[in-house]
């Protein structure tokens, strides 16, 4: 996915810059492993000064939570908007997954942040809450047209598989990131969609 804080244009450009790197480091090294001075000495800062932008931390990873979904989303309505078929749909959808580890080395914000959920705030709970929502809504519907189209398996319960399947993905790539090797993710990938392909 693209910087934290893209989707915010009224937000300053320093608290833009924050969000940036601070999105970096929990995708790197996860909620607990970063604190404001790390990321007050990545943009240059005090640590004070981030507390301008984001009172606490939990402010901090809502706001880039929050952006993050929409970015998401995003990027599913660019997929929706391509002559793909459902299952085409699906494989761009597992490639914005291998993107984020090939070219980031780092995982996705939402699957990292839900290794920590005791450490979340409620309101950071409640954005990971709707991304993953909105994953499996958007999943179960691309699966159905798949079904439709006659690419899909027809038996397939798409609402079943929606949420199965963006969950095999997150862990795939964290598995993925610790083999530091993108082929476990694609093989990952491949099995899936062979398991749902007409």
């Amino acid at each position: 996915m693209t910087i934290a804080g893209s989707m915010s244009p009224k937000r300053p450009a320093k608290a833009l810059e924050i969000m940036s790197i601070a999105q970096g480091l929990i995708q790197n090294k996860g909620y607990n492993g970063f604190s404001f001075r790390d990321v007050a000495d990545a943009v240059g800062i005090k640590s004070a000064s981030i507390h301008y932008h984001f009172p606490t931390k939990s402010h901090l990873v809502k706001e880039i939570t929050s952006s993050y979904r929409a970015e998401f989303q995003l990027a599913l309505d660019e997929i929706d908007a391509l002559n793909l078929t459902g299952l085409e749909k699906l494989e761009h959808y597992a490639g914005l997954f291998a993107k984020t580890l090939q070219k980031k080395q780092c995982v996705c914000l939402a699957g990292i942040l839900a290794t920590e959920i005791g450490s979340l705030s409620e309101d950071v709970r409640v954005e990971l809450d709707a991304f993953f929502t909105e994953q499996a809504k958007w999943l179960s519907r691309t699966i159905r047209d798949g079904q439709t189209e006659g690419n899909i398996n027809p038996s397939i319960n798409a609402e079943a598989f929606a949420p199965a399947f963006v969950s095999g993905l997150e862990g795939a790539m964290i598995i993925a990131r610790s083999k530091t090797s993108l082929e476990y993710l694609s093989s990952a990938t491949s099995q899936y969609l062979d398991l749902i392909k007409t």
